[in-house]
């Protein structure tokens, strides 16, 4: 058998099952023919695999349909088909699965950041519904090996995210119109994220053991498991929450989903309508800086940093998977305890600050 070329690509054509059997291996001659004796030497012994032939848009929608939409989350299914939809089936739609190589799919991400239309963060994310594509084609059959690992991926530059300090935050629910006020002291005391504060519902509220039991999520305007498991957490619930969810419960609607916070007609409310309609406005009658709904978060997490609060107990609040995820994103806010770790190892070791 041997290598033959058709219109700048090489091709291995080796015996299977005692008829030639033509295999894609790029444009590169040395590579196809390294990969032209290796099938080779596989056929003579029987293990050659032929992967089956199917473009990357025809895998693509059996994929989603087939596997995706029976283990992932809504909300990263959607994700997913975006990314699919937007930005890897124009780009690979009509490459066969078993033709993608690494080096494709590298000369794909040094072009996307050649253009600089996209963040490192966005260009990082595509990678990984592609990534998780291809090792469910190659159980199937349909690859043999993974295009997506190991690529050299743009480095993300770390953004700080803005915060405002308690006194701000005090201002900022003071500010806020009285119906919504606990949903901003839940961002701002709980470090609720916005989906959760969307899917609380009256019996996660618990006001006799004064805790919260965050194990719902609102996406799409349905109720769904949180973030991660770990995201699932009863947490305390401080006194002026607790008075605040009270006064909401006088006013609060009807909802067919026992919503805490949601329309005057029991629908669950839009996530972008939180920040245009209740939190920006806010914001802006209490002349505070911008902030996002997830800085809320993060000034939650400064607030306990400031005041002193162990990072362990910072991780079991914040319903973070690891203490490293709190380390990682919150460390640099801790500049005083390094100093003071400096100063206390000095004292040990020589008996003087």
């Amino acid at each position: 058998m041997s290598i033959v070329e058709r219109h700048g690509n090489f091709y291995a054509v080796v015996p299977v099952d005692g008829r030639p059997r033509w295999i894609a291996c790029g444009k590169n001659k040395k590579k196809a023919q390294v990969l032209h004796d290796e099938y080779i030497v596989k056929s003579r012994r029987g293990e050659l695999v032929i992967p089956k032939p199917i473009t990357f848009a025809d895998f693509a929608e059996l994929w989603m349909r087939d596997y995706a939409a029976l283990t992932l989350k809504p909300v990263t299914l959607y994700g997913y088909g975006i990314t699919l939809r937007r930005y890897l089936v124009p780009a690979f739609g009509h490459t066969r699965m078993s033709a993608l190589r690494h080096e494709h799919v590298q000369a794909y991400v040094a072009g996307l950041v050649r253009e600089g239309r996209l963040s490192a963060k966005s260009i990082r994310a595509q990678m990984t519904p592609l990534r998780r594509m291809f090792e469910v084609a190659i159980r199937w059959g349909y690859a043999t090996a993974n295009p997506a690992d190991k690529l050299a991926l743009p480095r993300m530059e770390h953004k700080e995210i803005a915060f405002l300090t308690p006194p701000q935050m005090r201002l900022l629910i003071e500010s806020t119109e009285p119906q919504w006020r606990g949903l901003i002291a839940l961002g701002c005391m709980c470090g609720m994220r916005k989906g959760e504060c969307l899917g609380l519902c009256w019996d996660s509220v618990d006001f006799e053991e004064h805790r919260l039991d965050i194990r719902r999520s609102l996406w799409d305007g349905k109720l769904q498991e949180p973030k991660t498991k770990k995201s699932s957490a009863k947490v305390p619930m401080p006194a002026t929450v607790e008075s605040l969810l009270f006064e909401r419960m006088t006013i609060s609607p009807a909802s067919a989903l026992n919503l805490v916070f949601c329309r005057p007609d029991g629908s669950p409310l839009r996530p972008d309508w939180v920040n245009r309609g209740v939190l920006d406005p806010a914001l802006e009658r209490s002349g505070l800086p911008r902030v996002t709904f997830h800085g809320l978060r993060h000034s939650f997490v400064a607030a306990h940093i400031a005041q002193g609060t162990s990072i362990k107990v910072i991780q079991e609040l914040a319903r973070h998977a690891s203490i490293q995820t709190t380390l990682d994103r919150y460390g640099h806010l801790q500049p005083e305890a390094k100093a003071d770790a400096a100063r206390a190892l000095e004292e040990a070791m020589w008996g003087r600050g």
